[in-house]
C-alpha cells in the first residue's frame, strides 16, 4: 500500500543502490578572527546501475534492517547448513525447497513461521529445537503481552500448524555438532542444561540434508558507526544500538534512526518508528508545525512503547547462551578460516580487543567485514578474559560499507 503512494509523492526511489559511506560536511564560519566549524549537512556515498554518486542531504533516516545472529558449532560450514532467513526466501520468494530432510534449530519466533513453510511446500521438517527452555522468569514479562494480542495470536497460528503437521517442537535442545564430508549428511542434537551447555549422555544423531539455523537478529549499524554516532550495548535491543531521543535523532545532528537499527523490535515497532523520524524530519524542514508533530508524537510514543515493550520480552527470553558448544576446532570467522582456538589463544597472548584480534588472526578481514564474527568475538573475549561483552566493543568500520566494484573506487573523483 506504502509504495503505491509513491508514483504519487515528490519522491526518488534509486532502487538496487548502496549506500557505501557517509560523512559530516562542516561549514566554517568566522567569528572575531576564530574559525568556527558548525555540522551542516550530510553526505552519502551511493554505488548503483549508474555507478557511483553522491547525495547530500539536511536529514538522513536510516533503517538499514538486522542481520541473522549465528552460533557456530563443528560442521556449520558444511553445504546443507544455512540460515532461516536463506531457507525462507528460497521457499517464498523462489519457490524452491531447500532440501528434503530438514532439520530447524536455534531460537526464537521466527523458527515457527520458517517450519510451517517448508511443510507446507512438501519438506519433511523432522524437528524444530528451540534452545530457551520454560522457565518462572517467563512470568516476569507477562505484562508485555497486553496489547499485543495480534503477535500472540499469530504465535498459537504456528503453532497449531506444527501440531497438525507432526512436527516435535522441543525446548532446551539444539544441534552441537554437524556430519558430512562434502555435504550434510546428518546432525549431532543434544539437551541443554540451564547453563546452555549440553547435557553428557543426552545426545542423538538424526540423519539429515538440510539444517536451518536461526539465533535471533542483530542491528545493522555500520552506517551509523561511519557517521560518529553515539551507541550503547542493548541486549535486550540485540546488542549495539545507536543512542537516540524521543524523536529517533542520533548524537549527529539531522541523522535519524529507524526499524531493527534501533534495536530488534518486529516490523510493528519499525513502521510506528518509521513514521515518528519521518513526521519529525518534516517538521524539522519547515513541512509541519511543532504543536501537529508534537500530537502526533503522543499517539506514536505510546504505541511504539507497546511493541517495543513485546519485543524486549522475546529478546530476552531467546537469547540462551551457547558458547559452551563453540569448540577449539569451531570455524569463527568462515572468510579467513580462523578457529576458536586460534582466537582462544591470541587473546591469552594479549589481543584482548577485536581490532587487535584482527590484526593478529585476520577475523574480520574477509568479504562480510566482521558482521558474523564480530558478535561472535565479542563473546569469546568476554568469556576468556571475564569482562562483560560490552566492554569488549565492536569493529571500527571503514568505507566501502560493502564491496562493490575496485574499478569504480579507482574513478571515484573528490568532490
Amino acid at each position: 500500500a506504502l509504495l503505491r503512494e509513491l508514483p504519487g509523492l515528490d519522491v526518488n526511489l534509486r532502487a538496487e543502490t548502496l549506500v557505501w559511506g557517509i560523512e559530516r560536511l562542516r561549514r566554517e564560519t568566522s567569528v572575531n578572527s576564530v574559525v568556527m566549524h558548525s555540522a551542516d549537512r550530510l553526505r552519502l556515498a551511493l554505488h548503483g546501475p549508474q555507478g557511483l554518486d553522491w547525495l547530500v542531504a539536511s536529514a538522513v533516516v536510516v533503517a538499514t534492517g538486522a542481520r541473522e545472529r549465528v552460533v557456530p558449532f563443528p560442521g556449520w560450514t558444511l553445504p546443507g547448513v544455512m540460515t532461516l532467513g536463506a531457507a525462507q526466501i528460497l521457499a517464498k520468494e523462489h519457490g524452491v525447497l531447500p532440501g528434503r530432510r530438514i532439520l530447524l534449530a536455534g531460537s526464537g519466533p521466527l523458527l515457527l513461521p520458517v517450519a510451517n513453510e517448508l511443510a507446507r511446500r512438501g519438506a519433511e521438517v523432522v524437528a524444530v529445537l528451540e534452545a530457551a527452555r520454560p522457565h518462572r522468569r517467563w512470568l516476569c514479562h507477562a505484562p508485555a503481552i497486553w496489547g499485543n494480542w495480534a503477535r500472540l495470536g499469530e504465535g498459537w497460528h504456528y503453532l497449531r500448524g506444527l501440531r497438525r503437521a507432526g512436527i516435535p517442537y522441543r525446548f532446551g535442545h539444539t544441534v552441537v555438532r554437524a556430519l558430512g564430508v562434502d555435504e550434510l549428511e546428518a546432525v549431532v542434537v543434544a539437551r541443554l542444561d540451564r547453563q546452555g551447555r549440553p547435557l553428557p549422555g543426552s545426545e542423538e544423531t538424526v540423519s539429515v540434508d538440510t539444517l536451518c539455523l536461526g539465533f535471533g537478529f542483530l542491528p545493522n549499524i555500520e552506517l551509523t558507526q561511519l557517521a560518529g554516532c553515539a551507541h550503547e550495548f542493548d541486549p535486550a535491543g540485540g546488542g549495539w544500538v545507536p543512542q537516540v531521543g524521543d524523536r529517533l535523532e542520533t548524537s549527529v545532528p539531522g541523522l535519524f534512526v529507524a526499524g531493527e537499527t534501533v534495536g530488534i523490535g518486529g516490523a510493528g515497532a519499525a513502521m510506528v518508528e518509521g513514521r515518528i523520524a519521518g513526521l519529525t524530519v518534516a517538521q524539522r524542514l519547515g513541512y509541519l508545525g511543532e504543536s501537529t508533530l508534537t500530537r502526533e508524537l503522543t499517539v506514536l510514543a505510546k504505541r511504539r512503547q507497546r511493541l517495543r515493550r513485546f519485543g524486549t520480552m522475546l529478546n530476552t527470553l531467546f537469547a540462551p547462551e551457547l558458547d559452551a558448544i563453540i569448540t577449539d576446532d569451531t570455524l569463527v570467522c568462515r572468510c579467513e578460516e580462523v578457529s576458536a582456538g586460534e582466537v582462544r589463544a591470541a587473546v591469552a597472548r594479549g589481543a584482548v580487543e577485536l581490532d587487535a584480534l584482527k590484526t593478529w588472526t585476520r577475523v574480520g578481514q574477509g568479504p562480510c567485514q566482521g558482521r558474523t564474527c564480530g558478535p561472535l568475538l565479542a563473546r569469546l573475549v568476554a568469556q576468556e578474559t571475564g569482562c562483560p561483552v560490552a566492554d569488549v566493543g565492536f569493529f571500527r568500520v571503514r568505507p566501502p560499507l560493502k564491496p562493490m566494484p575496485l574499478g569504480d573506487l579507482a574513478l571515484e573523483e573528490v568532490a
